[in-house]
Formats: C-alpha cells, structure tokens, sequence
C-alpha cells in the first residue's frame, strides 16, 4: 500500500459511500473525503473558484462537464489509452449518453458517465394512480384540490426544466418574454401551493410514506430509490407520457464523473475514476 493521502470529491450521494470509498483506499490507500451536492450549478461554480485547488474529482449532471468545466478549464482530458476501452464495451442503447463524457469535437474524453435515469415526479400509488401520473404530467400541481398536498424538491437545474414543462414551455429553447412571464406564474403557482419544500430527498420521501403529500415534483428515480429499498412500493417514480418538448413531456439526467485539473500529476483521482468503473463498485 502506498502512503496514504486524502482525495477530495464533489459528487451526488453514493459516490461517497463506504461501500464504494472503503475498498478504494484499501487498495490504494487515498482516504476519500466527499462534499455531497444538491445543486449542479452551485457545484461548477465552486469547482470553478477560488478553493478549486482543494478538490480533485467532481460528479455532475449533464451538460455541466462538457458545456462549461471543460472549456473553461476546469477539469482535464482523461487518458485515451485508460478510458478509450470503456466506448467499445457499450451496448449500441447506451452510446448517446456517453457522448456527454466528450469534449464538443469528440476528441477527448472528460470523464466518465455511470448513472442515469428518468427525473420528474414522485407519487405515492396508494393515493394517485400511476396511470393518472403518467396522463397529467406536471399539470397534477394544477389541480386546486392537490393544494398543500405535494412538495417541491428543491433540486434547482431540475426544477427550471420542470417548470417550464408544466408551463408549456420547451426548456431546451430560448424563451421571450412573454414566455419567461408563463415560468415566473407557473414558479409562483407551485411553490405557494407546496405542503412541504425541501431540499432533502429522505424528507420528501417520508412525508410521501406518511401521508403529508401525494407526490412530489422534481423528483426520479435517484430520490425514490431510497424508499423503495426500505420497503415502501408504493414510492414510484413516473414519467410523464407527453410534453412541449416536440411531444415529450420528461427529463433524464446523465452523471459525469471528472478530474478536476490542478495542472500537476493526477494519480489519485485518475485511479478513483478507474475504480467506479470496475463491475463489483459500479
């Protein structure tokens, strides 16, 4: 083993965990210290400032990597010889995801991309069909009867692009004012009808099993998870089944994991991106 020495990430929730971080420093002997995140935008900025020194990894959304950090360098290309293999072994469904992990040219690599999935409403079945969900979208928060019977998770990128879909708008265009006019109401509308407003998926899921809400917005898979593995079914993630965005109605989130370039040796960091890929920590 070598000497041990810290590795600090910014990540979303699990990269974090002793499940993952234990066996890293058991094999390589970095002890990992994480700082985990709600907010993408928030996490570049930072990742951008003064203390960017301090941290070596950072795990975002989609298109934070390629889009700002990487232009704007703030994370490093990754090593063709080491991570190029990781493109040969996706099956063909898989491929457009890991286009974010590239550079705009395509020609290189700046990070890795592993967990992915729908982020848009989180229902209690027992209380509103997944049918239901599916049907009326985001428009559930419409209906006067649904007042202070939901929640808003504050998951800020996320709720822009929900807003806007419940609102008619495509979040994926350029919006006039009228339109931005449409977002203001529709902000206004939900967050004054939310029975609860949080930050912290563990919450919201909990006043969902109790009863508190019926649902929440801006929430997925990624925040269901956790009561689901608890035991509580009735926690379903739902897609909404159309939308302003050429008929789509949903989201999906992409992770990009990175290296964040000090513009020295990166060892540790290049070996965590490594270890997360390997099948047992994946």
């Amino acid at each position: 083993m070598v000497e041990c020495a810290d590795l600090n990430i910014l990540c979303w929730e699990g990269y974090e965990d002793p499940r993952v971080a234990d066996p890293f420093t058991e094999r390589h002997g970095h002890s990992v210290h994480a700082n985990t995140i709600v907010s993408d935008a928030d996490t570049a900025a930072h990742a951008a400032g003064p203390g960017r020194h301090f941290w070596d990894v950072v795990n975002l959304n989609n298109p934070f990597a390629r889009e700002i950090l990487y232009p704007d360098g703030v994370i490093r290309a990754l090593p063709q010889d080491r991570f190029g293999s990781e493109y040969d072994r996706l099956l063909p469904q898989f491929k457009p995801l890991y286009e974010w992990t590239r550079s705009r040219d395509g020609n290189d690599i700046i990070g890795v991309c592993q967990r992915f999935g729908p982020f848009n409403i989180v229902i209690n079945e027992e209380r509103i069909t997944r049918h239901t969900a599916e049907l009326e979208g985001f428009h559930l928060a419409d209906d006067p009867s649904r007042a202070k019977r939901y929640g808003v998770l504050e998951y800020d990128d996320f709720n822009i692009f929900h807003i806007c879909i419940a609102a008619g708008l495509d979040p994926f265009s350029q919006l006039n004012l009228d339109q931005l006019d449409s977002f203001e109401a529709k902000a206004r509308q939900w967050f004054s009808g939310a029975a609860v407003i949080t930050a912290d998926h563990i919450k919201m899921n909990q006043y969902l099993v109790d009863g508190t809400i019926d649902f929440y917005l801006s929430g997925g898979m990624y925040t269901a998870s956790t009561a689901r593995r608890e035991g509580h079914r009735k926690v379903r993630a739902v897609t909404p089944r159309s939308g302003p965005i050429d008929g789509k109605g949903a989201i999906v989130f992409i992770e990009v994991t990175s290296v964040i370039d000090h513009g020295d040796e990166a060892t540790p960091a290049l070996l965590f991106l490594e270890h997360i890929l390997r099948a047992r920590i994946a």
